[in-house]
């Protein structure tokens, strides 16, 4: 606290040199100050506060809600001069669209598939390419299975699909050492299958060469689990289980071997990302790390109130991805149904914050951009944004008494410096354990040459704390923290 603090006959000064996320770590009295023990819809990147800029959908919705969103990379195949093409499967059939245009395109069916679409709309993807005869380059595809429907392949030259002959109907794929591995089968929860190297349509054993051949194995629990996710992890396949999870080691049959983990599996296999050299995960009291050993609570006291809302009636819809290192979590809180926050983990700058403003169904991450289906709106999708309109933020601090509760604080003084482009118009307070007092404050056009305000608060009391709200749509910061400064009146 003396970093941030100083004290002396008659006053007292609190600097808080920058702005960081969400600590709701110990009792909220006394913490860093540039932590936040409630924050919403603000960013803290570089330790500068600004409000969260206001998502934008892609024209054009499907009549169905959106199950399965993915993308198909086509390396050698741009005629349209765009290499992404966006895959949803949504009301039993796939579509496809390119990120730039307005609407979508229905993908028939496979000629030999029986019905009018598909048993689920919900698919673990893949991708991969193929080497058909005649060809003068692979092509690319996308790999989709389900457990009820089985495995497809979706073709990047002409965007036309058919069915894979697989031994089993696999709930999930996942691409290891150059074989697609599947599992969650029906009727066989303890089975994971393997495809031949290099060739996603070959599922036979080759007793001669095994390394060749394709294979499967079976990881019992007798317990009634069932694997739920795979995950290509470094050198590693990881298998989850709700309650286990599984490191598989080896790149061909002769060499695989399993080994069962410490801790827990993937209650909620939706969210079970590889971010740097961990998997996080969610866990019915919040978020779960597997090390490369053991699946173990991680720091879960830091976003303790949030993790303390979640709807755990509604905790099987959670979903979660990794964005140019950021580990993005969709969550229900409260009553709701559906997924009506995001909890965003920043491991660089270890920042906790917390998105209300969307209700996200699922994510997709690229190379460019987050996508995500709307919940709200279930067949639209939307693009996650760095810049643009803002929306409605509040950032509140920890309790402050100076680590002295003989002290009453009064007439305070809050120095703050806001840039912005456009006038912007913030509510800021200072509120004691008697009373709350708000200025709303209309700071001018600047750029990035702002002239620092004084915002002067009446009041007193035995501890205070600082909050920083606001609902307007213009762009707006804080850079260089916020300084405040009071009188002290130690008791006779």
């Amino acid at each position: 606290m003396s970093d941030f603090v100083s004290i002396r006959s008659g006053s007292a000064t609190v600097r808080i040199p920058q702005f960081r996320g969400l600590c709701q770590y110990g009792d909220g009295v006394g913490s860093d100050p540039r932590c936040a023990v409630e924050s919403e819809n603000a960013l803290t990147a570089e330790g500068v506060l600004k409000p969260m800029a206001a998502c934008t959908y892609l024209q054009g919705d499907l009549p169905a809600p959106i199950e399965t969103l993915s993308r198909l990379h086509r390396r050698y195949y741009t005629a349209d001069h765009e290499k992404d093409v966006l895959i949803a499967a949504a009301g039993g059939q796939l579509y496809w669209r390119l990120p730039s245009a307005d609407g979508w395109h229905l993908i028939p069916l496979p000629p030999t598939m029986l019905g009018k679409r598909y048993q689920s709309s919900r698919f673990s993807c893949v991708s991969y390419e193929i080497n058909p005869e005649g060809s003068a380059a692979p092509v690319d595809v996308l790999l989709l299975s389900n457990a009820q429907d089985g495995m497809l392949c979706l073709r990047g030259d002409d965007l036309t699909v058919s069915q894979v002959e697989t031994p089993r109907a696999f709930g999930v794929i996942a691409r290891h050492a150059e074989r697609i591995w599947g599992g969650a089968i029906e009727g066989d929860p303890d089975m994971l299958v393997y495809s031949a190297p290099y060739n996603p349509f070959d599922w036979t054993q080759n007793d001669a060469i095994p390394e060749d051949g394709a294979g499967d194995v079976l990881q019992p629990s007798w317990d009634g689990d069932s694997f739920t996710a795979l995950l290509s992890f470094g050198s590693q396949l990881l298998a989850f289980k709700k309650t286990r999870v599984w490191r598989v080691i080896g790149t061909n049959p002769g060499e695989y071997a399993f080994k069962e983990q410490f801790g827990g599996g993937a209650r909620y296999e939706r969210t079970v990302q590889a971010e740097g050299m961990r998997v996080l995960m969610l866990g019915s009291d919040g978020l779960l790390q597997y090390d490369g050993e053991n699946v173990s609570p991680y720091r879960q006291a830091m976003c303790r109130t949030v993790f303390d809302r979640m709807n755990q009636d509604a905790l099987g819809k959670a979903c979660a991805c990794v964005h140019r290192g950021v580990y993005y979590c969709a969550l229900p809180l409260d009553d709701s149904p559906v997924n009506n926050a995001v909890l965003i983990y920043d491991p660089t700058e270890d920042t906790w914050l917390l998105r209300t403003d969307v209700q996200v169904e699922s994510f997709l991450s690229t190379e460019n951009s987050l996508f995500f289906t709307s919940a709200s709106a279930p067949g639209r999708i939307g693009l996650w944004q760095e810049d643009g309109p803002s929306v409605p933020m509040r950032w509140v601090s920890p309790w402050q008494d100076l680590g002295l509760k003989n002290i009453v604080k009064g007439s305070f003084q809050v120095y703050m410096t806001v840039e912005c482009d456009q006038p912007a118009q913030l509510c800021v307070s200072i509120e004691t354990e008697k009373k709350k007092k708000t200025k709303t404050v209309m700071f001018p056009a600047s750029g990035a040459h702002a002239r620092q305000k004084r915002l002067s608060f009446g009041g007193s009391g035995r501890r205070f704390r600082l909050m920083i709200e606001s609902d307007t749509a213009v762009p707006w910061r804080i850079a260089g923290g916020v300084q405040i400064e009071m009188e002290t009146d130690r008791d006779g």
